[in-house]
């Protein structure tokens, strides 16, 4: 058995084994006549404070916090165990109330984006490597701008030397906006091939019609239009690579602090924290959804 296959199968058993556990602790706690929503709140708060300390792990690398792989490994799976604990803790049921319900969006924003960048991490890499080159994001717009000033130059010598303008109009008409403008945001979140064939295929048929030198010249747009073109897909993938990692942890902070605000409210309605709260106040928080669970 491969180490990644072993690893998948002992953490997935942990997670299981651990969420099973707290779903026999809350149905014992329920039994006993007991407050279970208290119990696995906190559970899931801890959970979120664990799962948001993975930021400012990658943030300090050099403090002695234990490997990044591992990090990683526990941020996945104990992000999945979080699912399951929401559940028991709102109890199967749909959240009711302004408090609950943004809270759940906000959770299921949260888990929603870390679902698709794992699925993101683990598949656009492989999709870039076999673009070939190795690009960094950052660079990107610095090497559009060679090639548009390597396609200019080229086509202004061509036309110098010898004589004909063919190329040159032609370059003008269906390339110059291709080599200066940026693609579409439909491009982005759907990188295609089909531009840069239909680029490739007129520049095939006009070639009838240039001269020897500009046949040459033209053999270079080629390839600067198949350079241009896997820098697009490197940037389109490379940006949802930042993007949903962006979200995810934009989502993290409102959450906890929506959760806390939470808590706070679940146990000012027990009494926990405010025992003078008047009960006249009780039935308009309850429609915010600030009741507590039991």
């Amino acid at each position: 058995m491969r180490p990644f296959t072993r690893r998948r199968i002992v953490n997935s058993s942990i997670a299981i084994v651990a969420v099973a556990l707290i779903a026999w602790w809350v149905r014992r706690v329920e039994l006993s006549l007991g407050r279970s929503a208290f119990h696995s709140g906190w559970l899931l708060m801890a959970a979120m404070i664990v799962l948001a300390s993975y930021s400012l792990r990658k943030r300090l690398p050099t403090l002695p916090l234990g490997r990044s792989a591992w990090w990683m490994q526990m941020h996945i799976y104990l992000g999945f165990a979080s699912i399951a604990i929401f559940l028991l803790h709102i109890q199967w049921r749909l959240p009711n109330g302004i408090l609950e319900t943004t809270l759940a969006c906000v959770f299921a924003a949260t888990i929603a984006s870390g679902c698709l960048g794992l699925y993101w991490t683990r598949t656009l890499p492989q999709r870039l490597a076999r673009v070939g080159e190795e690009v960094l994001y950052e660079e990107i717009p610095r090497l559009r701008q060679l090639i548009r000033d390597h396609a200019q130059s080229t086509i202004l010598a061509t036309v110098r030397t010898s004589g004909q303008v063919t190329l040159g109009e032609y370059y003008d008409q269906h390339l110059s906006s291709y080599f200066a403008s940026r693609r579409s945001w439909q491009y982005r979140l759907r990188p295609t091939s089909e531009r840069r064939k239909q680029l490739m295929a007129d520049l095939t048929e006009a070639t009838r019609y240039l001269s020897d030198a500009e046949r040459k010249t033209a053999e270079q747009l080629f390839s600067l239009i198949r350079r241009r073109d896997d820098l697009d897909y490197h940037d389109a993938l490379q940006w949802r690579l930042k993007g949903w990692l962006f979200v995810h942890i934009a989502l993290t902070f409102p959450l906890l602090l929506l959760a806390a605000f939470h808590g706070w409210t679940a146990h000012l309605f027990s009494g926990d924290l405010l025992l003078g709260l008047s009960r006249l106040d009780y039935p308009r928080l309850g429609h915010l959804g600030m009741g507590v669970a039991t």
